[in-house]
C-alpha cells in the first residue's frame, strides 16, 4: 500500500467520507507496528495548516479505538496531552482529548460544541456538577472554625508573635520570634471537604498542599527540637531544611521522618494502602518494627492490613498530578479512577452489576466538567449515569 493511498484513507476518515471497505483498509494499517511516525506527521501537518487542534467526530474516534482494541485484544484508553510538537490544551469548554491505543497512534476529539452528549447515559439532573476548588476550614485550638473560602484575603489572626493570613487559596503562618518552650503548644487543623483543596505555609516555612477530603493537624509554632504534624487524606510536602529539627508526618501509626525534602503521602481511609512517594531528598518511614528508607523516584506502599513496606519505582508525574490540576492515570482501573472523581466532584459512586476491568492511561484536566470526564470514559464502554449527586457505573 503506497503512502499516498494511506494518506487518502486518513483524510477520508477525518472528513467521515470513507466507505466501509476503506475504513477496514485503514484499520489494518493502524494495527500494524512501525507506522506511528507517519501518522503523527499527518496529524502535525493538519495542526500546522489549521492552527488549532485537529477535528474528528466522536463516531470516528470511537470506531478507531474499537478496531485497535480488537486487533490488540486490550481495553486501554489514553487521554494524554500531546508531546511538545502537538500542544494539546485540555480546556473545559473544548474538552479536547488525545487518545493513545494499540499501535501508539494519536487521535484528537474535536470541540465540545460539536461533541454530542449521550443524554441516556449522562443524565445530569438539575444543575451540572462542577469540579472542586479552593475550599477549606481552619479549626482553632478553642474549637472555633473559620470557613476560609468565605472570607477576604489578608490577616485573619494576629496573636503575639504569630500572624495568620490567607491569599487566594493559600494559608500562611508567620512567626516573628522563637516560641517559649514553657508556653503551651497551640494546635490548628486545616481540613478540606470533598471537592476542595488548599495550601498552607507552616510556621517553619514548609509548604503543604492538601488534596480533597484531607486534613492537617499542626502547631501554630514548632517548639523544641522537632517539627511534627498529623495527616489524613493526601498531601504534598515541601519541607524547609533544618538539620537540628527533623520534620515528622504522623499518618495513623506510621511516621514519615525527614530533614528537608519534597514528598507526597496518600493515606485515604478508602484506599487499600498508604503510599509515600519521594521526589527530592530522603525520607525514613516506620510503622511498628518495620522501617524503610526512600530514594528519589521511589514509593513505599504499606498495605493497611500488614506491617510490611513494599518499595518500588513510580511515575512521579502521576503521583503529583493532582497538585498541578490534572488527573493522571498510568494503568489505573475504573475503581481507582472513580474514587478520585468522587472526591474531587463530591459525588457518590455506585456500581451496578459487574465492575468493568479495563485499565486506563492518560491525563484529564481537573477543571473539566464532570459530564466531559464521563463522556471520555464512555468511549471505552464504561457507562455512567448521573442522578442527582450520584454516579451509577455499569
Amino acid at each position: 500500500m503506497t503512502e499516498s493511498r494511506l494518506e487518502y484513507l486518513f483524510k477520508g476518515y477525518l472528513h467521515n467520507t470513507c466507505t466501509e471497505q476503506e475504513e477496514e483498509e485503514l484499520m489494518v494499517f493502524l494495527a500494524q507496528t512501525g507506522n506511528e511516525e507517519t501518522v503523527k506527521k499527518w496529524i502535525n501537518d493538519v495542526i500546522q495548516s489549521t492552527g488549532s487542534e485537529m477535528q474528528m467526530p466522536q463516531s470516528v474516534a470511537a470506531s478507531i479505538l474499537q478496531n485497535i482494541f480488537k486487533k490488540n485484544k486490550r481495553d486501554e484508553v489514553s487521554l494524554r496531552r500531546r508531546k511538545p510538537v502537538f500542544k494539546l490544551w485540555l480546556r473545559v469548554a473544548a474538552a479536547s482529548i488525545l487518545f493513545l491505543a494499540g499501535a501508539s497512534v494519536y487521535w484528537m476529539l474535536f470541540k465540545k460544541s460539536d461533541y454530542p452528549a449521550k443524554t441516556a447515559a449522562l443524565n445530569e439532573v438539575n444543575q451540572p456538577i462542577v469540579p472542586g476548588g479552593s475550599r477549606a476550614v481552619l479549626t482553632r485550638s478553642d474549637g472555633s472554625t473559620i470557613l476560609l473560602d468565605s472570607i477576604a484575603n489578608g490577616t485573619i489572626i494576629q496573636k503575639g508573635s504569630t500572624k495568620i493570613s490567607q491569599q487566594g487559596g493559600l494559608l500562611i503562618y508567620n512567626v516573628s520570634a522563637s516560641p517559649n518552650p514553657d508556653t503551651a503548644v497551640v494546635y490548628n487543623i486545616l481540613s478540606t471537604p470533598r471537592g476542595g483543596q488548599y495550601q498552607v505555609v507552616l510556621p517553619d516555612g514548609s509548604k503543604v498542599w492538601l488534596n480533597a477530603a484531607s486534613s492537617l493537624h499542626f502547631p501554630s509554632a514548632f517548639p523544641g527540637n522537632r517539627r511534627a504534624v498529623e495527616l489524613t487524606g493526601e498531601a504534598y510536602f515541601e519541607v524547609t531544611k533544618n538539620k537540628e529539627k527533623p520534620f515528622v508526618v504522623n499518618v495513623g501509626e506510621m511516621k514519615v521522618k525527614v530533614l528537608g525534602t519534597h514528598f507526597n503521602v496518600n493515606a485515604y481511609a478508602d484506599e487499600s494502602s498508604i503510599k509515600t512517594s519521594l521526589l527530592e531528598g530522603s525520607v525514613n518511614i516506620t510503622r511498628g518494627s518495620e522501617t524503610g528508607m526512600l530514594k528519589p523516584g521511589e514509593q513505599a506502599i504499606l498495605n493497611n492490613k500488614e506491617n510490611k513496606f513494599k518499595i518500588t519505582n513510580v511515575n512521579m508525574e502521576e503521583v503529583t498530578a493532582w497538585r498541578n490540576g490534572v488527573f493522571e492515570f498510568d494503568g489505573a482501573d475504573i475503581t481507582a479512577i472513580m474514587r478520585e472523581i468522587g472526591r474531587w466532584y463530591n459525588v457518590e459512586i455506585v456500581y451496578d452489576g459487574k465492575i468493568p476491568t479495563r485499565q486506563f492511561q492518560g491525563k484529564i484536566s481537573r477543571k473539566a466538567r464532570l459530564s466531559d470526564v464521563l463522556q471520555i470514559l464512555e468511549l471505552s464502554n464504561v457507562k455512567c449515569t448521573v442522578i442527582g449527586n450520584k454516579i451509577i457505573v455499569q
